[in-house]
């Protein structure tokens, strides 16, 4: 178990990666961010699934909108749970963040054991939480993992990312998302080691 510095260490780090992908237009408060990123480390943690990926599922699901509801009605909250797969109802899902990122972190966990044996893991999981068991692997949908791939990797390096992420179709995309929006690196004058006069 982490320390209670070194947990709020992650859920600081976690927090500045969710303003770092918000959605553009859609602002996340500092409270929101650091209650999303809480909550995000705590049942990432406790189900052995990494925050950041939880914290791009969300973005990449609602764009940390709490009030969405997918076509159907049966997607829901941030996190956009399905009501057929959890014993909460779309409304308990509207209103909890908390629920959301529990509900998200426990999918996650059982996908990561259905995948293990996967040659595509990674694919596998992700895609599971998007399209379901028959999880889509071409198109639109099968790019779904690398949608939030990219979240998660501009999470973690706190990259303004901004849209880019939404347009990913192949691993090499990620890295030039990065690439693109990363920081100038910082100039650092070269301090003259000999006395001044």
């Amino acid at each position: 178990m982490l320390s209670i510095h070194v947990f709020m260490a992650l859920v600081l780090r976690v927090a500045a990666g969710i303003f770092a992908i918000q959605a553009p237009g859609q602002p996340v408060s500092l409270a929101r961010a650091t209650s999303y990123a809480f909550a995000a480390t705590y049942h990432g943690l406790r189900a052995g699934v990494d925050p950041f990926e939880l914290i791009a599922i969300a973005r990449n699901e609602s764009d940390f909108n709490e009030n969405v509801r997918g076509p159907d009605g049966k997607d829901c909250g941030l996190t956009q749970t399905r009501i057929t797969i959890t014993r909460y109802t779309c409304r308990q899902l509207l209103r909890s963040y908390w629920i959301a990122f529990q509900e998200a972190a426990r999918e996650m966990k059982e996908y990561g054991a259905a995948c293990r044996s996967h040659g595509d893991y990674d694919r596998c999981r992700l895609n599971h939480y998007n399209s379901g068991v028959h999880y889509a692997k071409r198109g639109v949908h099968g790019a779904y993992w690398l949608r939030v791939q990219c979240f998660a990797d501009a999470a973690r390096a706190g990259a303004r990312v901004n849209n880019l992420c939404r347009k990913v179709t192949g691993r090499g995309d990620i890295a030039r998302v990065l690439r693109q929006v990363a920081p100038p690196p910082r100039m650092i004058a070269a301090a003259d080691p000999r006395p001044s006069s």
